[in-house]
């Protein structure tokens, strides 16, 4: 093999079986956390009933299944350790199954944007924009791996004659691109929510979430570093470690986040008193939703929300708040009957 150097290819067998083990309990670990996170995701989606099932939903879904899968098969201990050939097919995999998730979440949360700010035509427009640049990173980063090497097949069989990129260049464009694509992902959003006037509990929630992704960013920054540093240092089996388990943390966080953004309604349900201090309808958390992501035009599915809600029975109200007596027999009727005359435009409580 040829055309690279003996410091970025782990040629030891021995540094990658160090790996494999070095690497296990954080990657379990986070895996775990992000399966929890989905699966949290899809009783909010499902139970809650708070929106209907998107693209978005599946994109975050396979993610979490493929990193996972894939990363379960690279910690198994049936692998022949002296195999070095068997190391490296694994290796390969490890690194395809990377880029395949990290980019089926950023076109996750940018489909869930496009839902969410779709009165927005700047943000709209921006996301397509985003999501064809993710398909290309997605490319590059899958293909770019698997062509590494011609013939393909001499990636992991070193006694067969070929040539292979320079992995080095390969490494920091892949890495350049997921730290650009991951700022623009995080900061799109900022301007439109910079300008929501919410109560402080929400307000509060809503930085947790975006602290989450900006997590996310420096550990892709991190990962950059630290791969970089340790193995112009000639430590392979380090520089491989890092890699691994920054991997496993960028993604199973970036999951993470793009599950905590859909899962308002379960907090209502069963943590009341982190949401709101107002009880509040699905109708009426939509409609201030759409309130302030800037549409202040009642539409034709407003509309229908506002006389599907004159409709429901009191019981049947989705309550954001566990009321006591007195408090609910002074604002339970007069309040539905006031919103009913005056509009969704009077209400003064803004949610997110």
């Amino acid at each position: 093999m040829h055309g690279e150097s003996s410091m970025w290819y782990p040629m030891r067998y021995k540094a990658l079986a160090d790996i494999r083990y070095a690497a296990l309990i954080p990657t379990v670990m986070f895996t775990a956390f992000a399966l929890l996170m989905v699966a949290l995701r899809w009783c909010c989606r499902i139970c809650c009933r708070s929106a209907k099932v998107g693209p978005e939903d599946y994109l975050v879904t396979a993610a979490v299944v493929k990193f996972g899968v894939d990363g379960a098969a690279i910690q198994r201990d049936d692998a022949d350790p002296s195999s070095r050939s068997t190391m490296l097919k694994l290796a390969l995999a490890q690194a395809i199954s990377y880029h395949l998730a990290r980019n089926l979440v950023k076109a996750s949360l940018i489909l869930q944007y496009m839902r969410l700010f779709s009165v927005i035509s700047p943000v709209v427009w921006a996301c397509y924009g985003l999501f064809v640049l993710t398909l290309g990173a997605a490319a590059w980063g899958v293909f770019g791996n698997i062509f590494f090497c011609d013939p393909v097949r001499s990636y992991w069989d070193v006694t067969l004659p070929g040539t292979c990129m320079v992995e080095e260049k390969r490494f920091w464009s892949s890495s350049v691109i997921g730290i650009v694509l991951d700022f623009a992902i995080w900061l799109l959003p900022a301007p439109v929510v910079g300008r929501l006037r919410l109560p402080k509990r929400q307000k509060m929630g809503l930085m947790v979430v975006f602290g989450l992704g900006g997590f996310v960013c420096a550990i892709t920054l991190l990962r950059l570093i630290l791969v970089y540093y340790t193995a112009h240092q000639g430590e392979v089996t380090k520089a491989g470690t890092y890699a691994i388990i920054f991997s496993s943390i960028e993604i199973n966080l970036a999951i993470s986040c793009a599950s905590v953004l859909v899962m308002k309604p379960l907090f209502a349900r069963f943590l009341p008193a982190l949401i709101s201090e107002q009880p509040l309808t699905a109708a009426e958390d939509a409609r201030t939703c759409r309130a302030l992501t800037g549409l202040h035009l009642l539409t034709i599915a407003v509309a229908e929300e506002e006389e599907e809600e004159k409709n429901t029975p009191d019981e049947e109200r989705r309550d954001t708040l566990v009321e006591s007596n007195t408090f609910s027999q002074r604002i339970a009727v007069p309040k539905a009957a006031k919103r009913a005359k005056k509009g969704w435009r009077a209400s003064k409580r803004n949610t997110m």
